[in-house]
């Protein structure tokens, strides 16, 4: 004789087992792909950390050079090459000789990375009191920049009395070396940008018309 009631029992305790086992797959299936979602946003989130650090160094290492080869930005003088840092012509006079209101220059930073990809687009600007500020044609960051007399004391180390300082505004915007043009280098503009100020010294009889900016 069949005993149907024993066979019930065992089909039942075969499925609760199914059903055990079935749950149990699916909870390790989720918290795999919950393992794989958090190992490739911290992959992105390293990457975009890594390529923001390296703006940032890079308009860092642009910013620096430009400042300490100002004399040069200032007077557009050639390197060894004969390389200038901007045209030079009758229309575009070097920065010591452009009107403070508005004398801007850029350029590509001469800085460049191990693939010879420049690092930085350079932009300097004079500083003058806001209401003698006229448009430079820059960029809006560049522009940005403190409301002060474009002529100062003259730098230490300088007669007092025969020299004076200029100021003026470097900024510094990293390239990102995948977009960089050397026909469009602005394409390349990053996010990242630095900004330091410079006083250069110079004779007053050159900049005494000056002092009211």
């Amino acid at each position: 004789m069949k005993r149907w009631g024993a066979g019930s029992v065992g089909h039942n305790e075969e499925g609760n087992v199914m059903l055990v086992i079935v749950v149990l797959l699916f909870l390790i299936t989720m918290i795999g792909l919950a393992s794989m979602n958090n190992s490739v946003m911290e992959v992105r989130l390293a990457g975009n950390d890594r390529v923001s650090k390296r703006d940032f160094y890079n308009a860092e290492a642009g910013l620096f050079d430009s400042v300490a080869k100002f004399e040069r930005v200032y007077t557009n003088a050639p390197d060894t090459a004969g390389n200038r840092l901007y045209p030079l012509d009758s229309s575009n006079p070097p920065l010591r000789d452009r009107a403070p209101e508005d004398a801007s220059v850029s350029f590509v930073s001469e800085v460049v990375d191990d693939g010879g990809i420049p690092v930085a687009w350079i932009e300097v600007r004079a500083i003058v009191k806001k209401g003698n500020q006229k448009a430079s044609g820059l960029s809006k960051k560049a522009d940005r920049v403190p409301s002060i007399k474009h002529v100062g004391p003259a730098l230490r180390g300088f007669d007092k009395a025969n020299y004076r300082s200029r100021r003026y505004a470097v900024t510094a915007t990293a390239l990102d070396p995948k977009l960089y043009k050397a026909s469009d280098p602005k394409a390349a503009l990053t996010g990242s940008t630095i900004q330091s100020g410079v006083d250069v010294g110079e004779e007053l009889n050159k900049v005494s018309h000056l002092v009211g900016l």
